[in-house]
Order: structure tokens, then C-alpha cells, then sequence
């Protein structure tokens, strides 16, 4: 059978309320922090505020009198117990809510309150982050002051009530963040933090099977249908507040969409965006055609290629994180390229980023050896509160902010300082980040690349531009595995971020000089194309001079890719442009031969 005094609040009363009503024997003053704007469940399946929440919780404890006090609104009584004669500590005019010296009226109440030894009194103070704001040293004097005497808790507990120890008179303040208190309130024994969290999954489970109702009416969904909507919108909610799962079913709502749609309202609630590159019709075509396509610009990387399209596709299938049952809203796609230096690995990231959303400056790439310093993480995410920068956001959280639809490529992550890969776990496994501002933004609609070099030298390179290994072993991928595994394991002590990776680790091959005989006359046709666009006239390289620079270039082949491009560069381009420096436009320039001398590269 319920005692008396677990039925004084309704059973599953939010944990924060509970100890509310718990602590009133023992408490004189609160301060309610943290979700504090958001809707909460009630009973009946309502959803109420935070202050109504205290409210009857106070109620419920037999109070006599309950103040209300907002900074907008002045001063009232809210509520009077049954039985009460004296419904008041003033003259109903001292209390008209109004804003004129109103925080000197709130002290004269606390001062009152606190004398109080028949009726029981409370006080919720509303919007207090903004009375701290603006007050001025005497109103703080006068607060103080007014704190300290309801701290003198044993003599202002009121007899009478359902307790068998009586509450005593008390105020609730609610404030947007515990910082925003004053340090007197803060500190003072006789103040208990109650913080509001975010809703839990069962909270929002609760709130969905209610909030998706009208969807279900309109759209005649079946129950097992609604059951999975519920469940789904639930698990893509997290972090978010109920108040948002409301606005998400009105935009739901407002674009016809059904319950088992839902998700879709909430990817658009979150990327601020109703079509997204994710529900194109055509993406499923350009993935499945995109390989011989990227096969073309990122040369020699069949396999890596065909992998990062595999994993994407399932992206634009919607079956990322189907294993798991689907919901979180996780990015859409996580990859890590490993390999060699100048392999193709940032090329690939730039394609992947126009096949999936049509334009490769979405693709946005971060150097994370500029991230290797611990206090480099306020570069990434934004400046806390009190330094400098606060109020300019972050690159990462700026850049996501403005391009929700990107590739996100992190290269050389092994060289970011171990806190920095901390927040890549929060990404990873919730799709979102909080900024030094403390607003969240979402990385659900992007897809997140990492790049390592880690395992691959530049001896893998020379031993297959020799001859002595294959550029595809097994034992080059093997290796390379281990090496990450090492790192990240025994080094970083982060073992949890290869986790997050699953499978997603893709090891590209070396460039063999087969691949890097074509680099060279990819490279070499991108000049005579630019040539031809800037001054209008024809590049013609003979065989010889064909021969001479692509054997210089191969030399550099330990370098990959890049390498071979910085030889280009140093062969042909460098000296080709103190040609054209005197030539007039329009005239075809022949170049018979390539010669290096000790003063550099010479064409003729």
C-alpha cells in the first residue's frame, strides 16, 4: 500500500521533482537549472512546464501560499491552500505586478516569508538569470540578506500537513544555468541544485506516442506502423527537448507526411532544410554509376573506390545503422581512409562530395595537425564563455552550421591531440556537437571522412616502384591495420574511436608505376588544357620530351600522387613559364625536348 508521503507527487514525477518534494523538510532555497524552458510529462498524459511542475509539487506539500515572481510581470500570489483566512503577507496593492521596483518588493517578500511560523509560504522566482543580470549592489544586499534569514530553517518550519517532519517556507529561483546564480546563492548550505536534464528516451518515448497521434488520425496509420514511428522518433530525438519534438510534428504535419515519415521531419527540423540530397531520386543511379566515373579521377584505387561506394550506398538506402535498428540520428556515412601519402585519399573525398551533392566545394577539409595543441579544440569548436572569441562560434561547428549536406574530411587525425578525438566520439555516436556558445548543431546529413598515413611509409613506395613488394598485398594492408590499431590503442588510448569505425577502415593501395605512368599523363594533358584556356595556344610535347619528364616524375613516386604532380611542376610548368612570359598568344608551343641541368629544368 502507497504511504502518505510517496503519494504526494504522481508516480513517475520527473527525478529532479521527486527530490524536490523529498528535500522540503530539509531545504529553505532551490535553484532549478538546466532544461528549464522545456515542456515535462504530467498526469493524464499532459505535458506541463517546469514551474507547474514545482508548483504542484509545492501544492501537493500543503503550502498556504504560493508567490509567483517573473521580472516581466512583477509579483503575485498564485495559489491559496484550503482553509487559509489570511491570503496574503501585504496589501493586495504592493502586489499588482508591477515592474517598477519589483526586486525590492521580492526581497520584502523573502523578509516576510521567512518570519512566517503559521502559514507555510513558497516562492517560485521565474526568468532569475535575467533579475542577476540587471541588479544592481544594494538589490543584491538586499537578497542576501533576505537568503540568509530563510537559511534559519528551524524556526520558520510551519506545523500541520501529511509530513511527519513539516516543510518550512521556501523559494524556488529557476535560472537558465547554475553559473548565472550569484555566488551567495550558489554557495549557501541552505541551497539545493536541482538540475532539469534533457528527456530521457522513455520521456520522449512517452511524448511521441502522443504527439505523433494526430499524424496516425490523419494518415490512417496501422498500430504496428505507429508502434515503429514512436520507437523511431524517440531514438532520433536525443538531445533534443519535447518543445522540439512538438515543432517537428507541426513542420511533419505541414508537409502532409505520415507517421512512418516522421524521421524525414526530423532530419529537416535538425538541417534546418526541407529537401535534402539524401531523399534525391537520382542518387541511388549516380552512386551505382559513380565507379567508373571516380575510377577515372582517382586512378589506381579500384578496390578503395568500390568500398566507399558500397558504404554510401547503404546511406541512400537508409539502412545505416539498420544492425543497430536504425534511429540515432548518426551520420550518414563514416569512412577512414589509411595509405600512403598522395595515393588518392583527399581526391576521393572531393569526388564523393560531388556525387552525393552535386558540387565539390561541399566537401570541407580540416589539417589536424594544426588540432595537435590541447587548447586548439577552441579553435575547432568555438571559445567558452569569459575568453576571447566566445561569441565567433567554431570552424567545425560554423562550417557544419552553414553546410549541413557536406563530406567532412579530417586529415591526419592521428595528429590531433587526444581531447580533440574525444569530441569525434560524441559525432560519431550521436551526430551532434555543442559549441562554446552552447547551441548544438548536427552532423546527421554529412558524411565524415578520417585520413591516416599511419603503417605506410615511403619505403612502400620505393620497394614497389622496385619491384620488391606488391602495391595491393595483403601484407601492406595488414600491416598498415596494425599500425592504426597500435596507435589508437596503446598511444592515444582511444581504442573506443576505431569502435566507432566498424568496418569503414579502407586501406588504399601504393601507386605502382603503371599507375604512375598515367598520373603523369593525366597531369601533363591538364597543362596543355590550361595552356590552351589561358593564352589560346597548343602545347605540343614530343615523345622525347614526354619520355624525359615522366621518367624524373616517376622518380618521385615515393611521394604518390603529389610527388609525381610537384615533378610535373618542376619539369614542365616552371620553366614552360618563363616561356610564355615572352610568347605571343595565339602560336602553338613546341617542346622537343626536356632537359635538367645543374641550373634547373630547360625546354627547347
Amino acid at each position: 500500500m502507497m504511504s502518505e508521503s510517496t503519494a504526494r507527487i504522481v508516480p513517475g514525477s520527473p527525478a529532479w521533482v521527486q527530490e524536490l518534494d523529498l528535500s522540503l523538510p530539509i531545504t529553505a532555497q532551490y535553484l532549478v537549472t538546466g532544461n528549464v524552458h522545456d515542456v515535462h510529462p504530467a498526469s493524464g498524459g499532459e505535458f506541463v512546464s517546469a514551474t507547474d511542475l514545482v508548483r504542484e509539487c509545492l501544492i501537493a506539500n500543503d503550502y498556504d501560499l504560493i508567490y509567483r515572481f517573473d521580472s516581466l510581470e512583477g509579483i503575485w500570489l498564485d495559489h491559496v491552500g484550503e482553509g487559509v483566512v489570511s491570503n496574503d503577507l501585504f496589501p493586495d496593492s504592493h502586489l499588482n505586478r508591477a515592474t517598477v521596483g519589483a526586486v525590492a518588493k521580492l526581497a520584502d517578500l523573502m523578509l516576510h516569508s521567512a518570519g512566517q511560523t503559521e502559514r507555510r509560504v513558497a516562492l517560485i522566482v521565474e526568468s532569475g538569470s535575467r533579475i542577476w543580470d540587471d541588479i544592481d549592489n544594494v538589490e543584491a544586499g538586499r537578497l542576501l540578506l533576505a537568503s540568509r534569514r530563510l537559511a534559519i530553517h528551524d524556526v520558520n518550519r510551519v506545523p500541520g500537513g501529511t509530513r511527519a517532519v513539516p516543510a518550512g517556507n521556501t523559494i524556488v529561483w529557476i535560472a537558465d544555468a547554475e553559473n548565472d546564480a550569484p555566488e551567495w546563492l550558489r554557495h549557501s548550505d541552505s541551497t539545493r541544485t536541482l538540475r532539469i536534464p534533457l528527456p530521457s528516451l522513455g520521456a520522449r518515448r512517452t511524448a511521441a506516442s502522443h504527439l505523433l497521434k494526430p499524424l496516425s488520425l490523419e494518415n490512417e496509420a496501422a498500430p504496428a506502423a505507429m508502434a515503429a514511428a514512436v520507437g523511431a522518433f524517440a531514438e532520433t530525438t536525443q538531445g533534443l527537448t519535447i518543445r522540439a519534438m512538438r515543432s517537428i510534428v507541426v513542420l511533419a504535419q505541414d508537409q502532409n507526411a505520415g507517421p512512418e515519415r516522421i524521421e524525414e521531419a526530423v532530419r529537416s527540423y535538425l538541417a534546418g532544410v526541407v529537401d535534402s540530397p539524401w531523399q534525391d531520386p537520382q542518387l541511388l543511379e549516380r552512386i551505382r554509376d559513380a565507379d567508373s566515373i571516380i575510377g577515372r579521377r582517382v586512378l589506381g584505387q579500384p578496390r578503395a573506390v568500390r568500398r566507399a561506394l558500397d558504404i554510401l550506398l547503404r546511406s541512400a538506402l537508409g539502412l545505416t545503422g539498420a544492425h543497430q535498428g536504425g534511429g540515432r540520428a548518426r551520420p550518414q556515412g563514416i569512412l577512414f581512409f589509411a595509405g600512403p601519402t598522395g595515393v588518392g585519399k583527399t581526391e576521393l573525398a572531393k569526388a564523393l562530395a560531388e556525387v552525393l551533392f552535386g558540387a565539390e566545394d561541399a566537401y570541407i577539409r580540416f589539417d589536424m595537425s594544426e588540432f595537435s595543441a590541447e587548447h586548439s579544440e577552441a579553435r575547432l569548436i568555438g571559445a567558452p564563455p569569459g575568453y576571447i572569441g566566445h561569441r565567433e562560434g567554431g570552424e567545425l561547428t560554423n562550417a557544419i552550421r552553414e553546410r549541413p549536406f557536406a563530406v567532412l574530411l579530417f586529415d591526419e587525425i592521428e595528429k590531433a591531440h587526444p581531447r580533440i578525438l574525444d569530441k569525434f566520439l560524441q559525432i560519431l555516436d550521436d551526430g551532434r556537437l555543442t559549441d562554446g556558445n552552447g547551441e548544438t548543431v548536427y552532423f546527421s546529413e554529412s558524411v565524415i571522412i578520417f585520413t591516416s598515413n599511419l603503417g605506410a611509409s615511403a619505403a612502400l613506395h620505393d620497394a614497389v616502384a622496385a619491384g620488391e613488394a606488391d602495391a595491393d598485398s595483403a601484407a601492406n594492408g595488414t600491416r598498415i591495420l596494425e599500425s592504426i590499431q597500435r596507435h589508437f590503442t596503446d598511444e592515444l588510448e582511444r581504442p573506443e574511436l576505431l569502435s566507432r569505425m566498424g568496418d569503414n577502415i579502407i586501406v588504399f593501395d601504393a601507386i605502382t608505376p603503371e599507375v604512375g605512368s598515367q598520373l603523369v599523363a593525366k597531369y601533363l594533358d591538364a597543362v596543355a588544357e590550361t595552356v590552351e584556356a589561358r593564352l589560346g595556344a597548343a602545347l605540343i610535347l614530343s615523345e622525347e620530351a614526354r619520355a624525359s619528364i615522366e621518367e624524373y616524375a616517376l622518380s618521385k613516386l615515393a611521394f604518390g600522387g603529389r610527388g609525381i604532380g610537384t615533378a610535373i611542376e618542376t619539369a614542365l610548368v616552371n620553366p614552360l613559364a618563363r616561356s610564355l612570359a615572352t610568347a605571343t598568344g595565339g602560336e602553338a608551343i613546341r617542346v622537343s625536348r626536356a632537359t635538367q641541368t645543374d641550373d634547373g629544368w630547360l625546354l627547347s
